[in-house]
């Protein structure tokens, strides 16, 4: 049996259907006896406590990178920080960036991270709202990656939410 190998076309074609859909970033309470992050799961489809969820603001494609790049994006803190740079052609690599608002998930304690594709609010939801909560879901979308943090209480503060998708 020979091994296929997905090709740069094949990639950029995932790339470009994941930018048509809309995607969140979801917080989530997680569980209030983690002391640290435990070791994140790769079946998981739903965050274990979600508080809510904002609509991704910026989609842009973009290419690896060094710190001397002039429009650098930086994913990541020390020896796990990446460096990317806009590209204006789509490529293999999709950023994904938003902004959570100074009331989105006030006084909540945040311990879980995660990106969803697909999301679909409920009838009656205003057009154009971007931050959701679980209640107003009619369909949760696909979890595309998670994440578990220390915990962070909300305190009125805005916070962005940022990935780099390599495909």
């Amino acid at each position: 049996m020979t091994v296929a190998v997905l090709q740069d076309a094949g990639r950029i074609a995932l790339a470009k259907s994941l930018a048509a859909l809309p995607a969140y970033f979801a917080w989530g309470r997680g569980d209030s006896a983690w002391v640290v992050p435990p070791a994140v799961p790769s079946n998981r489809t739903a965050l274990l406590d979600e508080v809510g969820r904002r609509l991704v603001t910026t989609t842009r494609y973009v290419l690896p990178a060094t710190a001397q790049d002039v429009d650098t994006v930086v994913i990541g803190k020390g020896a796990d920080k990446k460096y990317y740079k806009f590209s204006a052609d789509p490529t293999p690599w999709l950023y994904l960036r938003t902004e959570f608002d100074t009331d989105d998930a006030e006084g909540e304690d945040i311990r879980e991270c995660a990106l969803f594709f697909g999301t679909v609010a409920k009838a009656g939801v205003p057009a154009g709202q971007r931050y959701l909560t679980p209640e107003q879901l009619q369909d949760a979308g696909f979890i595309y990656h998670l994440t578990y943090r220390s915990k962070a209480t909300r305190e009125g503060q805005k916070a962005n939410e940022e990935a780099v998708i390599p495909l």
